[in-house]
């Protein structure tokens, strides 16, 4: 990256210790560095790729999206070899509380990164800020074509910011001005969710579909992935949202299909799911890029570190196991015995169902330490987005609005590429169900299987959810993620998630 533009950004974005008008506290441009800031077209791409590079940061500040996202159902479990590492073993319970207690922000991992959410606030200001300059500040080499796009890429980073954070924490404190600097209490989810999608959608045409340039490709937003957000907060609302959900649908339907009917993205080949997750495919809409040749790993935010032993991680001496492994009970109900399905093959070693530290997961395997001394990770992509993704969400609303015929074509989409027979003939609650063990299937380990539940509201059913919620614990926040207190020190008015705080 551009040091000296990390170092402006560093500047722009630094929010103060204490004090409430500090919240969002910046300096305008200007003041920052006289007249030569986001001058010409070079200066706008430096600032893009730094704030991509936040979001890069903060997700990879910790393992967020494994825990966020795969462990806490409880359908993944501590191997029994490796007792010694309990946090697969509290967030698995939903005992989160136990949890932070107990690992906060010590050793090696930064736990407490998982109750802040100051790093997507820096994502959320640096974009409001692009995007208000970009309209207001003559830059030299920007065509009008360059000005919607790269404002339209502001407006897809703080959107996505603002889906995961709801994901994550529930309602959240909603910023859309630039240089904004007051407290604001939190907005509800769902009205964070509809001001994203009203935003995305008056951009949604001003993105390419794809990029020429290869180093752009599935790592800068184009019009695929905004749709694929757009989708997935329709159905995040939908869940949420009940008298309002069919509208939803039929957004994320309508969204859905014109992904599809672009003929932009493609479905790679299974064999070819090394390449698909090593990034920047046909398949990709969005992900965040790791290269071990440019020491550029997310160290902390890899599931392959959960789920690999030797030899894939080295050295046998400490990677004799996994660390988790999944519930044989919930392999056996997602990929039944005589069942063909090609992800077994390539996805699962003979010890699919070994239901301890024998157990290894190769989805993510790209690469791995070739000597006795080294300890790497694969450094495939983290896929936020893919158009298989894409696909089952238009199966789960065209389900929902009773359009079985459509849910079921594209659902064997996913199926046929799975070499997995083709569904017919299912309808309502069933149809929906096979929908959501695709999703199970075919997701598996990219963060989303949790957020489902949640979304779906089979986080009340033991056999989607291995420690279900009650209802009352749900309405209480349960299903959240605490916050730490010091979030109150720059906002006042942030009441932390009381499920937490009992």
């Amino acid at each position: 990256m551009n040091r000296k533009i990390i170092c402006l950004l560093a500047l722009l974005l630094a929010m103060g210790q204490s004090g409430c008008k500090k919240f969002l506290n910046v300096k305008p441009l200007d003041r920052l560095s006289g007249n030569a800031f986001l001058q010409d077209k070079k200066d706008v791409e430096n600032y893009l790729w730094d704030n991509y590079g936040l979001l890069r940061d903060k997700l990879g500040s910790c393992p967020f999206l494994p825990n966020a996202g795969d462990v806490r159902s409880g359908m993944m479990a501590e191997s029994p070899e490796e007792k010694g590492r309990d946090y697969v073993h509290y967030v698995s319970q939903n005992d989160l509380g136990t949890f932070i207690s107990k690992r906060g922000n010590d050793g090696l991992y930064h736990w407490g990164e998982l109750t802040r959410w100051e790093g997507f606030y820096k994502v959320i200001q640096a974009a409001n800020v692009l995007y208000y300059e970009i309209g207001n500040r003559k830059i030299t080499g920007l065509s009008d074509a360059d000005k919607k796009r790269y404002r339209a890429e502001a407006v897809f980073l703080r959107c996505v910011s603002y889906w995961i954070m709801i994901r994550v924490w529930g309602d959240v404190p909603y910023y859309k001005e630039a240089y904004f600097s007051d407290p604001l209490p939190r907005e509800k989810m769902v009205t964070v969710a509809k001001n994203c999608l009203d935003d995305l959608k008056s951009v949604k045409d001003d993105l390419p579909w794809v990029y020429a340039e290869p180093a752009f490709v599935g790592v800068r937003a184009t019009k695929g992935a905004l749709l694929a957000l757009m989708m997935e907060l329709d159905l995040w609302n939908a869940g949420f949202d009940k008298p309002n959900a069919k509208g939803y649908y039929q957004q994320a339907a309508d969204m859905g299909n014109e992904l599809v009917n672009s003929g932009q993205y493609q479905l790679l080949l299974l064999s070819d799911y090394r390449k698909l997750f090593q990034g920047r495919t046909k398949e990709s809409l969005f992900e965040i890029a790791q290269n071990a040749n440019y020491n550029e790993i997310i160290r902390f935010n890899t599931f392959s570190d959960f789920v690999l032993h030797f030899p894939y991680k080295r050295p046998v001496s400490t990677h004799q196991w996994s660390y988790s492994y999944y519930r044989a009970s919930f392999l056996t109900m997602l990929f039944p015995t005589g069942q063909p399905d090609a992800r077994v093959q390539y996805w699962f070693d003979e010890n699919m169902l070994a239901d301890n530290g024998d157990f290894q997961y190769l989805k993510f395997v790209n690469i791995y330490a070739i000597t006795d001394n080294e300890d790497y990770n694969p450094d495939g992509n983290v896929i936020l987005f893919r158009y298989a993704d894409g696909i089952l969400m238009l199966a789960e609303a065209e389900a929902e609005l009773g359009h079985d015929a459509q849910a079921l074509t594209a659902l064997n989409l996913i199926r046929s590429r799975a070499l997995a027979n083709p569904l017919s003939g299912i309808t309502g609650p069933v149809l929906k169900d096979a929908i959501f063990a695709e999703r199970a299937r075919e997701l598996m380990g990219e963060g989303h299987y949790y957020f489902d539940l949640v979304r779906t509201g089979r986080i009340f059913n033991s056999k989607w959810c291995y420690y279900p919620l009650t209802q009352l614990q749900f309405d209480q926040g349960g299903w959240t993620w605490p916050l730490d207190a010091s979030v109150q020190n720059q906002n006042p008015f942030v009441q932390l998630n009381t499920y937490w705080t009992k």
